[in-house]
């Protein structure tokens, strides 16, 4: 029992640490009235890309055990993975575009806030952009909203229900800037909540990071292609 208490603490901690990092860093600056205005731009690029790089490398360092025993299994058995759960993945897509579609009727905006700010920072910073959503954010988010959350919550379905709600909520609470904004957090928990169904059925975290790298790469590139043909 205190074994699995002192689990439930931990990953608390490491939840909001890792939750929370930029808005840590956000106050800091703010506190000592940095300007990032004034910064050198190469100076600036390492900066953002560190808000990226420090808490996947401390989330890495935290799990690496799992993550070398989950990779040898999954090197072994990923076709078998691929069949079985592409589906749940294609189930997850289509629910996501669905409910995309029926909020945009009545919110009369075409994508939420979250997914406006990635596409004007993938115009802004590609370079930047493509790294971080699709190499950084499946294994940082993953580790994050489905290892650590199992490792909170600890009962199946509670755990999918949670990682579904704070997974969406995180993709919505920074950019919301109206109450019906609020509502996307249904297409982002559809697919949170399908991933982690997918990890407690597979017992595998690489399983859930290949497939999250598929889907924001297939979005990316067809942002891409859809703004330049």
């Amino acid at each position: 029992m205190k074994d699995k208490i002192k689990k439930i603490i931990i990953g608390i901690i490491i939840f909001v640490l890792y939750f929370s990092f930029t808005y840590i860093i956000d106050f800091i600056f703010n506190y000592f009235n940095i300007d990032l205005n004034s910064w050198n731009y190469w100076i600036l690029m390492v900066f953002i890309f560190s808000l990226d790089i420090v808490p996947l490398v401390l989330l890495m360092l935290i799990y690496k055990k799992d993550l070398a025993n989950d990779f040898k299994i999954f090197k072994l058995k990923w076709k078998e993975f691929a069949d079985k759960y592409i589906r749940y993945w294609i189930v997850g897509i289509v629910l996501m575009s669905l409910t995309n579609f029926a909020i945009s009727l009545i919110t009369s905006n075409d994508v939420g806030n979250n997914e406006e700010a990635v596409r004007k920072i993938l115009e802004v910073l590609p370079i930047y952009s493509i790294i971080s959503t699709c190499l950084c954010a499946p294994i940082a988010e993953e580790l994050a909203y489905r290892k650590t959350l199992k490792n909170i919550f600890n009962r199946k379905w509670l755990t999918i229900i949670m990682s579904a709600l704070i997974f969406g909520g995180a993709h919505v609470i920074g950019t919301y800037t109206t109450i019906s904004d609020i509502l996307y957090i249904i297409p982002y928990g559809i697919v949170g909540g399908i991933f982690m169904y997918i990890y407690y059925d597979s017992k595998n975290i690489w399983t859930t990071i290949s497939l999250h790298f598929i889907h924001n790469t297939i979005l990316i590139i067809t942002y891409i292609i859809s703004t330049h043909l």
